[in-house]
Parts: C-alpha cells; structure tokens; sequence
C-alpha cells in the first residue's frame, strides 16, 4: 500500500527491529516536537492552493536531528562511554511503532500518532541507546467510536482503521506520485497542492493541538497562490529550505493546475489554456482536464 514510494520496502529488517541499523542498541528514547498553532484555522481560499500546515514551516529534518543530538551529547556527560545515535524520520527506521511503545501517544484511526496534550500536530524524534533504560508504559486508545477522521477523507484512503493506502491518499498524490494524477482521485483533491491536514482538521483531539515551541515559526502562508504555484520564476527559491521544496517544479505545476479545475473560477483559464497546449503532455493532459471541468461548472 505504499504505492510508488520504493524505499517503503527496502531495509525491512530495520524497519522491524532497530537492532539491524544499530546492532548494540538496548533501549529507545522518543521526543516528540509540536508544529502547532491553536489560533490557526485551515480554509480554502479563492484562488489559492493549500499545504499541509508541516510544510511551510523551515525543513524539521536538520533541527530535531540537531535537538536529538545534543540530547546524546548531554547523555554522554553523566553516562561516559556511551554510543546513542539520533534519528528522525530518513534512517529505516519505524519511529511511530516505537514511539507508541514509549508512551508518546497511541496511534489514531487515521495511523497518525496522538497524544493527549497535543493531539497529532507533532513531529517525532529518536536516540538509540547502547544502555537499558526504564520502559515507560504504552498510552491507552482514546478513539473509541470515533470515526470523523476515516469518514472525511475526500479520497476514502482509508480501506480499514489504523490503514493507510497510500494509492488513494492526498499526501502522497500531491507529494510523491509521479506522472498524471488518476482521475477519479482528481475531484476528490480539492485544492490541496502539497500534502493533506483533512484527517487531523476533524480530530477532536487536535483541540488540544500546543503551540510550537523547538520549531520555528511558519515561513510562508499555508495558502498559496495558484497562478504563482503554476508558473512562478521564483517557486524553488520561494520553496526553499521548506519540506515543500521536494515536490519538484513540475509536480507542484501539475497539483496547481488541478486545483484551477476544482475550484471553478474562470479567470485561471488563459493559464490552462497555455499549459493545455504545451509540450510537456502530463502538464497538457492535466490542464485539459481542468478546463473541461470549469467548464462543467460554468
């Protein structure tokens, strides 16, 4: 279920058991890092195109790792000798499944992890240990009958709870899909450009979301305009340093132009127009498709 996202399948040993990427490790120790904004309130704007709320903010990667390793550097003042190596989310490792071990929180219907003093806008973090550490208890399921999160998703990626199909999933057509979006997902994207917040935004326990506080603040609005997304000179500097800027020119091009045909206002014509006629077919195939849909709605 992780569609084009190879590398899901590669190094499923460390995936499974952390000792595979570091043989001597015994114990885990899990951070999690909020990016929450509770004054923020996610809309659709005329004319613009959403990213999921993670995105506009600088690139997390290098600073929880950073964070993470100044944590091993303090361990190794009072426990000398010891090897504890950081990670967060590019080694192969299967950080949620330790961190609900940790206690960090329990995983949602909608697989994102929550806890309950920050609901699922948070980020995680780890440090493998050479040294046996104190097991904290898991944290109970608080979904209970819930089911906001799995009947909100405007592509229905969800085939059971807790399971994720990444094939119908707006993250991963936005982020990661190469090539033509399949069609009958297309309506169901809306005007999502990079990512999707739609299963966290219906979560009552994202009441509770805490500000962010390791993070810096957001660098760009989480709405961005779609006639620049499409065809703006300055998109990979504007991206620049943010988790956004791995959706290369050419797919946020191709996501812009799909959210002109949802949202059914006229005035992107001439920009579909101009991409239906040119030389790059996914791009022209995407426009046509968007025009004929404005023209549904007309």
């Amino acid at each position: 279920m992780h569609g084009g996202m190879d590398y899901m399948a590669r190094n499923a040993g460390s995936r499974r058991d952390i000792r595979a990427w570091m043989p001597d490790a015994k114990s885990v120790l899990m951070c999690g890092f909020s990016y929450g904004d509770p004054a923020f309130k996610s809309a659709s704007k005329p004319g613009h195109g959403r990213l999921a709320r993670y995105a506009v903010r600088t690139d997390y990667h290098d600073i929880l790792r950073a964070r993470m390793g100044a944590l091993r550097d303090w361990l190794a003042t009072i426990v000398p000798g010891v090897h504890a190596v950081p990670f967060c989310d590019m080694s192969p490792i299967l950080e949620r499944s330790y961190a609900r071990a940790a206690g960090l929180g329990w995983q949602g219907k909608n697989a994102m992890m929550i806890a309950p003093d920050l609901g699922s806008y948070f980020l995680i973090a780890g440090l493998a240990i050479d040294r046996e550490l104190p097991s904290d208890a898991p944290e109970a399921d608080h979904c209970g009958t819930c089911r906001l999160c799995l009947e909100a998703c405007p592509t229905d990626a969800f085939p059971r709870e807790r399971v994720l199909d990444a094939t119908k999933c707006i993250a991963y057509f936005t982020i990661e899909h190469k090539g033509p979006i399949p069609e009958g997902f297309r309506e169901g994207i809306g005007d999502w450009v990079y990512g999707c917040d739609v299963c966290q935004e219906v979560c009552p326990w994202n009441r509770f979301e805490a500000p962010a506080r390791a993070l810096p603040p957001p660098r760009i609005a989480a709405e961005q305009p779609l006639e620049d997304l499409a065809a703006a000179p300055d998109l990979r500097s504007r991206f620049k340093g943010l988790p956004a800027a791995r959706a290369m020119r050419r797919k946020m091009t191709r996501n812009a132009l799909l959210a002109m045909g949802n949202s059914g206002d006229a005035s992107h014509r001439p920009t579909l127009e101009r991409f239906a006629a040119g030389a790059d077919e996914t791009l022209a195939e995407q426009a046509r498709w968007s025009l004929a849909r404005l023209a549904e709605k007309d």
